[in-house]
């Protein structure tokens, strides 16, 4: 019968806009400047793969170096959309920093930067926010420790 069939037509637009989508995000990210597929930067004092924020369930990159942490999603979190909608890209200067406060926790998140003339606060949850905590001090960040 005809009309107990699934319409392929449906099938395929729904492909279709999800290739769509896609698509758009990664030429939105070329043109803007951001990579598709992140790496780590090879002068990183600290670096971590699968690190986890408020949004972002260990799918996050984090790098210190000596000017700047960086968080961004790694592929393929960084389509979709995803990093503009969730925020989940920052490049913070040093600079900016006012204070780090580093939590032992085995649950949620450990680690709150606060930056910025807004006073702004990113939580992360670290595998080692102690050697995060380290080098940070090395840079001569205020760190807090509880």
């Amino acid at each position: 019968m005809q009309g107990d069939q699934f319409p392929i037509w449906l099938f395929a637009l729904a492909w279709g806009w999800v290739a769509l989508i896609l698509g758009a995000s990664a030429l939105y990210r070329k043109a803007n400047g951001k990579p598709i597929i992140p790496r780590l930067p090879k002068d990183a004092l600290y670096s971590e793969r699968a690190a986890s924020g408020r949004w972002a369930n260990n799918c996050l990159m984090v790098a210190l170096t000596k000017d700047a942490i960086g968080v961004t999603p790694f592929f393929p979190f960084t389509l979709g959309f995803l990093p503009e909608v969730y925020r989940l890209e920052r490049e913070i200067l040093l600079k900016h920093v006012r204070r780090v406060t580093v939590r032992t926790s085995a649950w949620g998140l450990n680690v709150a930067i606060d930056y910025g003339p807004a006073e702004r606060t990113l939580k992360l949850k670290l595998r080692d926010p102690d050697a995060f905590a380290n080098a940070l001090v090395g840079l001569g960040v205020k760190v807090i420790r509880s």
